[in-house]
């Protein structure tokens, strides 16, 4: 099913399951809120499974509840592996017998398979899946929103906060965040205390990119065991400076490490109380996955002591850079 089919679809029709995979993160995200929404109203009756938090006793045993007072149960996966026969054969047979719950699936990209690898997992998933269930199951493919699309989500979102803001504006806020909508209009919501339209100078004044230097690339090569090497080079081919790189990372991983840490000692992940804001979902699902890539508090000194001999050593020892990568990149699981 296509974007625009399930948008028909879901003003005649309530899903039971839906599995929602594809390129945008972003839609894959709206509309599974969306869909958990019209399953129920009640978002203490949203139950949301994180990676390897999934397990398909406690998803059962959530779907199987009746509740008193006529209350729908939903179930949000959040996941980088497909599910197997079984599991979803066992899910589709308990939503039969309690058919006012739903589950949503959201299938991302896991960080170590390649687009091909992901295109083959999600099309196998969506098989299984539709044969497994009933015509109240749906899967869709999300392909990332064009410009125009793009600029259309952030209007919607400027005219819900009341914020006065031109068309060119809100292409610069998409442009500063590599196109991320969630992060786009997160910056958005920085002019809803403003009165006056907002203007180039308060966008400077106030917002920021994903970084001072974009790292998200090198990041990305990093955890998922891939080779680093040329994507350095091209960061240096660029401007970059190595101290600058140096600095990004270091921070990245202090926020890694407060994730790790903050799930250890409170049992969850809050993100509002380890960041001081609150970041789109699939950067706080990226926060959690990486965080648990690192097997220990050890681990981390460790990688912390690379960082801090990098920085020693990078001005004279013109190698020191691209070993630290490697090392780095050894430690995580």
């Amino acid at each position: 099913m296509k974007r625009y089919e399930l948008d028909t679809y879901l003003t005649k029709h309530k899903p039971k399951g839906a599995l929602l995979y594809g390129e945008s993160s972003f839609l894959i995200e709206l509309y599974s809120k969306k869909i958990a929404r019209a399953i129920s109203d009640d978002t203490s009756n949203h139950h949301t499974f994180y990676y390897s938090e999934y397990a398909l006793p406690a998803v059962l045993e959530i779907l199987s509840q009746n509740s008193l007072f006529g209350d729908s149960s939903v179930v949000i996966l959040k996941l980088g592996k497909k599910l197997g026969k079984k599991d979803i054969a066992a899910i589709s047979q308990i939503l039969a017998q309690n058919p006012t719950n739903g589950i949503i699936i959201e299938f991302y990209q896991a960080e170590n398979k390649s687009p091909i690898e992901y295109s083959r997992d999600f099309k196998d998933f969506a098989t299984n899946f539709k044969a497994a269930g009933s015509a109240d199951f749906v899967e869709v493919r999300f392909f990332e929103p064009n410009t125009n699309e793009a600029l259309d989500f952030m209007r919607q979102t400027a005219q819900k906060l009341q914020i006065k803001i031109s068309n060119q504006n809100l292409l610069l806020l998409l442009s500063m965040q590599n196109n991320d909508i969630a992060l786009a209009q997160s910056e958005l919501q920085k002019f809803a205390i403003l009165d006056s339209e907002v203007q180039l100078t308060d966008i400077e004044r106030l917002c920021y990119g994903l970084c001072s230097v974009d790292v998200d690339e090198l990041l990305d090569c990093l955890f998922a065991k891939k080779e680093v090497f040329l994507v350095f080079e091209k960061m240096l081919e660029e401007g970059v400076q190595d101290l600058d790189i140096v600095k990004e990372m270091e921070e990245y991983f202090y926020r890694l490490f407060l994730f790790f840490a903050h799930a250890r000692f409170e049992g969850k992940i809050e993100a509002p109380k380890i960041l001081g804001f609150a970041p789109p979902t699939h950067i706080v699902n990226a926060y959690t996955t990486r965080a648990q890539s690192i097997k220990n508090q050890n681990v981390f000194l460790h990688i912390f002591k690379i960082f801090g001999e990098w920085r020693n050593k990078i001005k004279y020892d013109k190698t020191i850079s691209l070993q630290s990568l490697i090392k780095i990149q050894a430690l995580i699981r």
